[in-house]
This record gives structure tokens, sequence and C-alpha cells, in this order.
């Protein structure tokens, strides 16, 4: 279970969305998730709520500072914006929508048009620490609806899960566990196979990892093997890297290294994945609501998160058709690119092959998790077709707020989280006693 989270700045709209009559689907959002946050509360959560509302000035100062001194000349010379007069929009967004320091730069709510929707943007701590928990909770109170959360976290049982469905996934070729009774660490083959690595390309993971932190790739080469940044070892040399990777973060899966399809490798010559949100609708069906396209711009990644140093582009999922893509909000603020600024490939206007079967695959997938509501996977499109490579149980919608005019709250993607949220929130549900989750977490777990 994720932590129910309080807004970091400012706590005040666990107290301004409780009044008036929720009109908009941000509102009726705002509204669940400050319900939920304040039954969740046990007697010392009063406490710490009223000691942040105390400290909140200081509080948003440091972040104000840290953020601005960092970012704010570049978005000033970029749009002419004073820093001065970013600070006083932020102190604005923090008052009047809860909306923190970071979140002004990540979906540049210095841009006018961007700042006039800032009531309907939905908020991290929302999903992460509000909505994901109420609609875990929702889902136990119905025995109808099954639990599935372990199959997403657990990426062995996610692999099986597909495959059993007849949803194309990356195979999983081994597993990498631990033996207790000789204290050793063991290669187990996912199925019938030999106990040595293959001589193929390999893409290795923690078997609950996230945010592609542990992830290695491993291109074989002749006998030997060797990573983007041109480290080689041999067959057990590697072998024991990823036994000393385990010790440190747990099981490990070694995967096929997919490849992007033909259409799509003048962006990388390894993968370039989409992260989909699909959501239950309001009859019980499954829908794709929104996509974007991850690039990795660093030659040497093994992966292409955003926060690692890839790119992101937005998907028009009617059509499959690119946006421009943003790097990091942090090194590069203000700045989008029409094509790759490694390879120069195209990208604003770009159709990605095989929309519509990507489409299908992702709805196909959803279905086999049907009591989640909202769940992001990430998928490559191949040359065998699309393939699943993971299940997000926790996706947020930050990259979706950066690449789009308009926030979740005015998207498809709005009206079905304040619909489920609405639903759910008016209904029993098991007790959920809080975690405090404050400003002093802010660098630990997000």
């Amino acid at each position: 279970m994720a932590l129910t989270r309080l807004p970091y700045c400012s706590p005040y709209r666990l107290f301004r969305a409780m009044v008036g009559t929720p009109r908009s689907a941000a509102e009726r959002l705002h509204r669940a998730y400050a319900t939920f946050a304040w039954r969740s509360m046990g007697g010392r959560h009063f406490g710490l709520v009223a000691l942040l509302i105390t400290l909140w000035p200081l509080i948003f100062m440091v972040m104000a500072t840290m953020f601005t001194r960092r970012i704010g000349p570049k978005v000033a010379a970029a749009t002419g914006k004073s820093v001065a007069r970013q600070l006083c929009e932020q102190i604005w967004l923090a008052l009047a929508h809860s909306i923190p320091p970071d979140k002004y730069y990540v979906f540049e709510l210095f841009r006018d048009k961007r700042r006039a929707l800032a009531a309907d943007y939905v908020l991290r701590y929302e999903l992460k620490g509000g909505f994901h928990n109420l609609m875990h909770l929702w889902a136990r109170s119905d025995p109808a609806m099954g639990n599935t959360k372990h199959l997403l976290t657990e990426k062995l049982d996610f692999f099986r899960r597909c495959q059993a469905g007849g949803v194309d996934t990356a195979r999983v070729l081994f597993q990498v566990e631990h033996d207790p009774q000789r204290d050793a660490w063991r290669l187990v083959p996912e199925g019938q196979g030999d106990c040595a690595l293959p001589g193929c390309d390999l893409f290795i993971k923690p078997a609950r990892g996230k945010g592609g932190r542990g992830c290695e790739k491993w291109f074989f080469a002749g006998s030997d093997y060797r990573d983007p940044r041109g480290r080689t070892l041999s067959r057990q040399a590697l072998l024991w890297h990823i036994e000393a990777l385990a010790r440190r973060r747990g099981r490990y899966l070694i995967q096929e290294c997919l490849v992007n399809h033909a259409a799509l490798r003048d962006l990388s010559p390894g993968i370039t994945s989409l992260r989909i949100t699909s959501c239950r609708t309001e009859n019980g069906n499954f829908e794709v609501t929104n996509a974007t396209l991850k690039i990795a711009f660093a030659g040497d990644s093994a992966v292409d998160n955003f926060h690692r140093g890839g790119g992101v582009a937005a998907v028009d999922v009617g059509t499959g058709m690119l946006g421009q893509a943003s790097d990091s909000w942090q090194a590069h603020p203000c700045v989008w690119h029409d094509a790759h600024p490694a390879t120069g490939a195209r990208i604003a206007g770009r159709i990605l092959p095989l929309w519509p079967e990507t489409r299908d695959l992702v709805v196909r997938a959803h279905r086999l998790f049907p009591d989640r509501i909202m769940l992001g996977f990430d998928v490559a499109v191949t040359d065998r077709g699309p393939v699943i490579i993971e299940g997000n149980v926790q996706s947020g919608c930050d990259m979706i707020q950066r690449t789009s005019d308009l926030p979740v709250g005015r998207q498809r993607l709005g009206e079905l989280l304040a619909f489920h949220a609405t639903h759910a929130i008016n209904r029993p549900l098991p007790p959920k006693q809080m975690i405090w989750f404050g400003p002093q977490d802010y660098f630990g777990r997000r």
C-alpha cells in the first residue's frame, strides 16, 4: 500500500476542497482526495496537519528558493518573465491551488495559457497517495473484483499473467534468486531451458524495481557481453555481476533485449518505449486515454525513463501522431524538440507504426487486471508487433500534463478518474490508517 500523502505546498487543499459543491472533474477529484485524507487520519495526524500549516511558509520558501535559483534564470532568459514575477506566481499557485514550486516548472505554469487552467491540474500526491489507495480499498470491499495488485508489482508474476492471457510481453529467460540452504544466488530458467546465459542480447532488471533503477543492457559480442558504456564481461563474469546486483537489490530477472520496429530505429537502435495510460470506463470496459513516447537522448543509457535523462513526447491516441519532445524540465526548461537532439530523426508529426494494434494490446492487457481502475503500461513497438514491457499500478500523470496544454482535469482521463473517485468515496470502505508523508520525505520515497 502506498503512503497516503499530504500536499507539500500547501496543506490548505485539505480544507478548501471540502467547501462548496464540486462542479468540474478536477474539483471532484480534489474533493475525493481531501475526503480520503481526512478519513485516513488518526489522532496524531491532526496535530501534524496543524504543525504543517504553521510551518508551511518556511517550507514553501525553501522549496521555491531551491528550484527558482536553479531554473528561474533560464526561464527568464527564454520567456522574458523575471525571477521575481516567477516567485509571485508560485506563491499564488501554492495558496490558491496547492501547487508546489517544482510543479510550476514541470507543467510550465509560467506560461500564462497554462496557468489560467491551474485549478484543473491533478497533482502527484493526489494520485500516488490518494486516488490509487482509494481505488485499492474500493476493490477490496468487493470480493468479486479480486486483487491483482501483486501481479503488477512482481514482474515475474506479471509476465506469467500476460503469457497465460495471450498478451505478448517481453520474455523472461531466467530469474536470479537466493538459495537459503546454500546461502548463494542461483540462475533459474523460466520454463524449459539450460541453466546458462544464452548467446544473445540481454536486459536485466530487479524483479520488484521501478523507475529504471538497477536496469542494464548487455549485447552479445561473439563469446562475451558488452554494455553501452563499453564494459566487456565473459559469461561467467556477467553472471557474477548480476549476482552482485541481486545481493544489493533482491531477485533479478534476465529478459530478452527488445529492439525497435524498423520505422523507429532512427530514434534509437535499442528500444523507445511508450507509456500508455488506460482506465476503466463508466460501463466497465477499458479505454486508452493517454500516451507518451519515452526517448533515450543519452547514447549510453539502458533505459529511456524521463528522470534518467530521456525525453518524452505526447502521442495523439486517435492517430498515433507524435508532438514535440521535451527533455529534463530542470536542466532544459522551455526546450522542445521537433527532432532528436543527437540523431536528428524527426519526432513531431511522426506517425507511430502499428498504433491501432498497440492500443488494442493495452486494452487486452488491462482486462487481465480488472480490479485496477487506472494503469500505466510500458510498451515497445517491435518488428514482431507491440510488446508489453511492464504494468505500473501507481501510474502518475506528470508526463501527460507536461506534454499537453490541457491539464488532466480537462481531459477524458480526468472525467473517468472523477467518476470512479466519486463513486468510491461515497461507499463504505475498509479502514485505512494514514502513514505520514511530509516535507521531510521529499527527497526520499516518491
